[in-house]
């Protein structure tokens, strides 16, 4: 039987999956306008076939444009460059993470478990005595302070120590240009919902905050 009619997977003959292996390569930018793809002996000994395949494999993408033939030099990536694929670049996971359930997994587990995408501190690390003195201070406030909404910035004086801090570091910021949150997750999710649109693209850590997963 001729090798380039053989199926490799399903109907895919050799030939096409020689092309789409290239065509995969200019997509994820391994292979960038002007790059020399590999030689006719390399890639055949790469992907396993014999040469005579890859020649067609090549000779067909030329045809099509997407590479071109320089005599006594071999192959190359044509241009213009291939628009970015994410799907092409992105990793390659051998199972996909829900990050919900990542999320009931950390919320739900026991005291006994340690849980370093948290980034949550032990209760033994907190300023406790700072704590209480501040929430018995709160209740000695007036009614406004304890039942009524407080301004949309957060507390004026706790926005004023972080002015003088940040100022303190190069960053000038006035207290009115600074705005708090109940808790770093709200921090990012405003930050998400007024930065991003559908389609961009965000760097993230790995291992990254659960809740940040969760909420892009």
């Amino acid at each position: 039987m001729d090798e380039q009619a053989t199926a490799s997977e399903g109907s895919v003959t050799l030939v096409e999956s020689v092309m789409s292996t290239i065509r995969h390569r200019i997509a994820a930018r391994s292979l960038t306008p002007g790059t020399r793809l590999p030689s006719i002996r390399a890639f055949a000994r790469t992907m396993q076939v014999s040469k005579s395949t890859v020649v067609e494999a090549y000779e067909r993408l030329a045809a099509e444009g997407i590479i071109r033939s320089r005599p006594g030099s071999g192959f190359y990536a044509a241009g213009p460059l291939a628009p970015l694929s994410l799907a092409e670049i992105g990793p390659r996971l051998d199972r996909a993470v829900d990050p919900l359930w990542v999320s009931r997994q950390s919320l739900e587990a026991g005291d006994g478990v340690l849980k370093p995408g948290c980034g949550w501190l032990p209760a033994s690390w907190m300023p406790e005595a700072g704590l209480r003195r501040a929430m018995r201070t709160m209740a000695r406030g007036d009614d406004v302070t304890l039942t009524d909404y407080g301004t949309p910035l957060g507390l004026a004086p706790l926005r004023h120590l972080l002015a003088r801090r940040m100022a303190e570091h190069g960053i000038e910021a006035s207290p009115d240009q600074i705005m708090l949150t109940e808790s770093g997750t709200l921090a990012i999710d405003l930050l998400c919902r007024f930065l991003l649109e559908p389609g961009d693209t965000v760097l993230v850590d790995d291992p990254c905050y659960f809740n940040f997963h969760a909420l892009l």
